[in-house]
């Protein structure tokens, strides 16, 4: 198990002070995004599962059996997958504040925001038992809009799938601890 704080000191520059350091709910796999993904998924490997099963009963070969092959590859990360790599993520992100910025840490690397912006949303599920805040990270353009940028970014935002389709949205998902995270962010960036 990581140690938020110790994880979080590490990271801290000369002039700095933690205010707090968190990791997400491991327990916490589902979000809101899962009402359209889940059937989505379940369709989606149905669908192409049934077509590769019908390319090798009638004994095609080549191209008509990749495809379905490959789309069932994805079919399997859509259903079962994503779980795995939001469940990673969940055992192996810090996320932690200081009297300058956020961050996330992750084996992979820290990313940061000064602390003080106020373009930040917090949400928190229905029994209040969760809070997540996102970062704005600006609005697309060019052909980063038209294939991916913040819209799909959001889209897929804390599902397993996110950084499939562009950068991962800057954010603290499912944090147990939501009311000392508000209060130490509002604190810091006061």
């Amino acid at each position: 198990m990581i140690d938020p704080q110790q994880t979080a000191r590490q990271q801290l520059r000369a002039d700095e002070h933690l205010y707090w350091a968190g990791v997400s709910d491991p327990g916490k796999l589902f979000s809101g995004r899962d009402a359209f993904l889940v059937p989505f998924s379940l369709f989606w490997a149905g669908f192409v599962g049934f077509g590769l099963v019908e390319s090798l009963r009638q004994g095609t070969l080549g191209v008509a059996v990749v495809i379905p092959f490959v789309l069932s590859i994805v079919g399997l990360h859509l259903v079962f997958g994503r779980f795995l790599v939001k469940a990673h993520r969940k055992r192996t992100t810090v996320y932690a504040v200081t009297n300058r910025r956020a961050l996330v840490i992750t084996p992979r690397g820290t990313r940061d925001v000064p602390v003080g912006r106020t373009d930040r949303t917090t949400t928190w599920d229905r029994g209040r038992r969760h809070c997540s805040v996102e970062w704005n990270n600006g609005d697309p353009h060019g052909v980063t809009a038209l294939f991916g940028g913040a819209a799909a970014t959001r889209i897929y935002a804390n599902t397993g799938l996110d950084g499939l389709f562009g950068p991962q949205v800057f954010a603290f998902w499912d944090v147990r601890d939501g009311d000392e995270l508000v209060r130490e962010l509002d604190r810091a960036s006061g």
